[in-house]
């Protein structure tokens, strides 16, 4: 790929970054649901990440409290340096990191690490506020219904208005990743780094905590261990309270996201009795997640928070 073929915003911030050198090996790097635009390439052979944010006319904040959010994750080293960084235009530019996404795991010093990551991320400076997490479960609700004449069942959507309310008290608390789906958690030889800050802000530390439980630490004696990591002690009763909270909301926002997947797909595939347990759909997704449709993860994702649901 060549300067003339990216976007000209694009250019323009890696020829600002990087005056007069030349730029080797640029490449389209596929995005997530954000629509965000990314491209990799190297200066005198350092890799590098340049992304631009698509427009959102609903968020016009939102290139400005990403940024905001990867400087600080950054400067607190649990983030890829961050190297241009552009508001108006939403273009950042920072290091490639050459780790591995985490994986379901019962390595203890694995798992210390993430928890550890975590904490510093969450201790460090506040994170500007984002909007509330229902007001993006609504946006793939129309979404779906746009895509593929479905909107998300009505119950997930019941669901998440009742636990953003019980967890109303928590919504702010510390600087928060917001979206710690394995992909966005490289692991390298020596640290851990999260990626992909675009729903980043201020939010409650156990939600971030619980999204990791729900594909890298799924059995509860990971999700048990990686509390305790990241307490440094045993959990309290109240502190349980709040994790199981938090994990119901996790699973509602990642039923969510693979149903709004689906959607993009033509919608989910015929149900066909009960859905298959979270357990064996995650084993297959890690084994061959081009042969799983996003429809039979979002029924095992919302099946499971049916059964976290009940008294």
């Amino acid at each position: 790929m060549s300067a003339a073929e990216m976007h000209p915003e694009l250019a323009a911030a890696i020829a600002a970054a990087f005056p007069g050198r030349p730029v080797h090996d640029a490449a389209p790097l596929a995005g997530g649901l954000s629509g965000a635009t990314l491209i990799a390439f190297a200066v005198d052979g350092a890799p590098y990440v340049a992304k631009r944010c698509a427009p959102d006319p609903a968020d016009p904040e939102r290139a400005a409290r990403e940024i905001a959010c990867m400087r600080a994750a950054s400067e607190r080293g649990v983030a890829p340096r961050l190297r241009h960084a552009d508001g108006r235009t939403g273009v950042t530019i920072m290091d490639r990191i050459a780790g591995t996404p985490l994986r379901p795991t019962g390595d203890p010093t694995l798992l210390e690490r993430v928890a550890t990551t975590l904490r510093r991320l969450h201790d460090g400076p506040p994170f500007p506020r984002g909007p509330a997490r229902i007001d993006f479960l609504r946006f793939l609700d129309a979404q779906c219904a746009a895509l593929a004449g479905a909107r998300l069942p009505a119950e997930l959507v019941r669901a998440v208005e009742e636990l953003e309310r019980a967890s109303a008290p928590h919504a702010h608390e510390a600087p928060c990743h917001r979206d710690l789906n394995p992909n966005n958690v490289l692991v390298t030889a020596d640290r851990v780094v999260f990626v992909d800050w675009t729903t980043a802000g201020a939010g409650d530390p156990f939600v971030d905590l619980a999204q990791l439980g729900v594909f890298a630490f799924p059995r509860p004696e990971q999700r048990e261990a990686l509390l305790q990591a990241y307490l440094g002690r045993p959990a309290s009763d109240d502190e349980r309270s709040r994790a199981h909270l938090a994990r119901r909301i996790a699973l509602a926002f990642y039923a969510a996201s693979f149903f709004f997947a689906g959607a993009r797909l033509g919608g989910p595939p015929p149900a066909e009795g009960e859905p298959t347990p979270l357990l064996e759909v995650l084993a297959a997704l890690r084994a061959a997640p081009e042969r799983v449709h996003p429809g039979t993860v979002a029924a095992a994702l919302l099946h499971e928070m049916r059964h976290e649901m009940r008294p």
